[in-house]
C-alpha cells in the first residue's frame, strides 16, 4: 500500500512540471477548447427524459486524454476548465454550481492516476470509470443536486442513475477507442516510451 501512494505522489509531482513544456501546454490548451465546445453542444443539446439535468455528454473524453498524457495535476486543471468555461459558453441549468467544478477537478485527477504511465487495457478503463460514475458522478453529483438546487435525495439519485446507465458504457467505449487510435500516432507512442523509462 505505501509503493502505491508513493507511485500516485511521483504521479502528481512529474505531473505539475509537464505544463513547462510549451508543446505540452499547447496540447492541453487543444484538448480544453475540444472540451469546452463538446460541452456547449452537450448544453445545448436536446435533454434527455424531459430534463436538463440528464444529458449524455463526449466533453470528458479530452479531460481523460489530457490525463492520460499530462498526469494527475493537468488533468484536474483541464478538468475544472472544462466546467468553469462550458457553463460561460452556454450557462444552463440556473446560476453556476462551484461543486460540479470540483467533480470535474476529482475526475481528472482520477484518469491521470489511473492512466498516466500506464498501459492502458479495457479492464483499467472498465474499473477507472466505475470508480467516477459511483464516486464523482454519483455520491457527488447527488450531493451538489441536493445542497444546490434542493432536490430530494431519492430524486436525485434517481436522475444521476439514469444518466449513469446511459453514459457508462458509452463513456467505456468511447476512451478504449481513442486511447488505442492515440497509441497508434508515432509522436504519442514515443512519448509514451520515454515516460515508462523514466
Amino acid at each position: 500500500m505505501g509503493n502505491y501512494f508513493k507511485k500516485v505522489g511521483d504521479k502528481f509531482k512529474k505531473s505539475g512540471s509537464e505544463l513547462s513544456k510549451p508543446q505540452n501546454l499547447a496540447v492541453a490548451s487543444m484538448l480544453l477548447a475540444i472540451a469546452v465546445v463538446l460541452r456547449y453542444f452537450e448544453n445545448n443539446g436536446m435533454a434527455l427524459l424531459g430534463t436538463n439535468l440528464i444529458k449524455v455528454g463526449f466533453d470528458t473524453l479530452p479531460v481523460a486524454v489530457a490525463a492520460m498524457l499530462y498526469g494527475p495535476v493537468v488533468g484536474g486543471i483541464v478538468g475544472g476548465l472544462t466546467d468553469f468555461l462550458g457553463f460561460i459558453a452556454a450557462p444552463v441549468g440556473g446560476a453556476y454550481i462551484p461543486g460540479f467544478t470540483i467533480s470535474m477537478i476529482i475526475m481528472g485527477m482520477i484518469y491521470g492516476i489511473a492512466f498516466y504511465k500506464e498501459t492502458i487495457k479495457l479492464p483499467r478503463i472498465i474499473i477507472t470509470e466505475v470508480i467516477i460514475t459511483l464516486f464523482v458522478n454519483i455520491f457527488l453529483g447527488v450531493t451538489w443536486f441536493v445542497l444546490f438546487y434542493g432536490m430530494s435525495l431519492e430524486k436525485a439519485l434517481s436522475i444521476r442513475g439514469i444518466k449513469e446507465f446511459f453514459d457508462l458504457p458509452i463513456t467505456v467505449a468511447l476512451n478504449f477507442a481513442v486511447f488505442k487510435l492515440l497509441v497508434k500516432i508515432p509522436e504519442i507512442r514515443r512519448t509514451m516510451r520515454i515516460r515508462k523509462k523514466a
